[in-house]
């Protein structure tokens, strides 16, 4: 299990001739499927480019790096249409608020978590404010089906908000005020 933040800065290798071939620079989110459909990287020497690699041409993503298979696998990013489907974490998903189906807000998505192995979304770090994470920390939605993005937010069920773990870190829990 990885956050989208913990790849940012990766390089990307090629096993077919064991070169390095950019660094990761964004993740492309597929809400319909709930899954990473790819990352976007900065690529080239001189002249850098935005490139694409869907999630399923990753071979692995180990500590660092993540090995795509041949070089081909790196695309033009004209070949994904960036809608409210498809969209890009550091542009489109951070900040964006999370509300319960009565419109009342949880909190605002901070990063993405994911299994590596699979591409899928296993839910959303959520934030309430720097000074609110510091002290009471900061709460994990986990994702178990369709998310609901409209109107530049994310709506969930009942259900899905009782299974909100809150407080996870923080100065409260750290040092023993609340039990």
């Amino acid at each position: 299990m990885l956050k989208v933040s913990d790849i940012i800065g990766y390089k990307i290798i090629c096993s077919d001739n064991k070169k390095f071939k950019g660094e990761v620079k964004d993740a492309v989110l597929d809400f319909n499927d709930c899954r990473l459909a790819g990352i976007i990287i900065d690529y080239g020497s001189i002249l850098h480019q935005s490139r694409v690699i869907n999630f399923n041409s990753i071979y692995e993503i180990s500590r660092n790096k993540v090995i795509i298979r041949f070089r081909k696998n790196i695309q033009q990013m004209k070949i994904i249409d960036f809608n409210d489907n498809y969209v890009k974490k550091n542009e489109k998903i951070l900040g964006i608020e999370v509300v319960g189906e009565e419109e009342n807000l949880l909190g605002f998505i901070q990063d993405v978590i994911f299994e590596e192995k699979s591409g899928n979304i296993l839910g959303f770090v959520l934030t309430n404010g720097i000074y609110d994470d510091v002290f009471n920390g900061v709460e994990i939605l986990p994702i178990n089906g369709p998310i609901k993005f409209e109107n530049r937010k994310i709506i969930i069920s009942r259900k899905a908000k009782k299974n909100i773990l809150r407080n996870v870190g923080g100065l409260k829990k750290l040092l023993e005020l609340e039990h």
